[in-house]
């Protein structure tokens, strides 16, 4: 399977340490955040990866070259002019050549398997994508999940009001998805935040009644988006290894 990673943020949580550095090339443990995800997409199942990147792209593509260091394929993308998640993987539509694409974020980390075992329901279920899902608190800040009691996901709802979530599943940011998700994105249409948000589309194809599936995540999450998370990463990846 094909490979998406969004490696287009400028990371203004970051502060200084992206000023000349974009954010999916900030070291943890010795490599940037973007090569952990990759080798464990890799390990996990993945064969190719695109990029889409703007911010600094230079410094991510002289790093990763075409990929052969780390036995794979990588090709790169500059993100449309157009904000949000749903514009930043239609960016990736002719990179990805009619097949189906998984889809993530350049600065979350999950475990192997979690990459693995989205691939696998996504073959298994034949159904239209397959969104990985953590339980939280509240997903306020991300994007609540709605599950059926048939195992079919039933709407997404992008950053609820804090409180107010009607599901505890969280979006984890690893999605699978048949390759008519881009007929999707092409059709959306701002969101009151003036984005092109990839949960509209999602929301629309289970309208029309394609099937998408959840996978539940096992193991570590974390989100490497602040200097603090940064700590967090690198304990989290040594105990990993050790």
């Amino acid at each position: 399977m094909r490979a998406v990673i969004l490696a287009a943020g400028k990371g203004t949580r970051m502060g200084a340490l992206t000023k000349d550095t974009p954010k999916p090339m900030i070291l943890v443990n010795g490599k940037p955040t973007v090569e952990h995800v990759i080798r464990r997409m890799i390990a996990g199942g993945v064969t190719d990866f695109v990029l889409v990147t703007k911010y600094l792209a230079e410094r991510i593509m002289d790093y990763f070259g075409d990929g052969s260091a780390l036995g794979t394929r990588i090709e790169y993308v500059e993100q449309i002019d157009k904000y949000g998640t749903g514009a930043a993987l239609l960016s990736a539509k002719e990179l990805a050549r009619g097949e189906p694409v998984m889809m993530t974020f350049a600065d979350v980390i999950v475990s192997t398997r979690t990459y693995a075992q989205a691939i696998r329901i996504f073959h298994e279920k034949g159904g239209a994508g397959v969104i990985t899902l953590n339980w939280v608190e509240d997903p306020c800040t991300g994007a609540a999940v709605i599950v059926d009691g048939e195992g079919r996901i039933t709407k997404v709802i992008e950053k609820p009001p804090k409180g107010q979530a009607p599901s505890n599943w969280n979006s984890a940011g690893i999605f699978a998805f048949d390759s008519l998700v881009f007929d999707y994105l092409e059709r959306l249409a701002p969101s009151p935040r003036g984005e092109y948000e990839l949960p509209d589309a999602m929301n629309s194809m289970i309208a029309d009644g394609l099937a998408l599936y959840p996978s539940y995540l096992e193991g570590d999450w974390l989100d490497v988006g602040t200097v603090e998370a940064i700590a967090v990463a690198e304990k989290m990846l040594a105990r990993e290894d050790g």
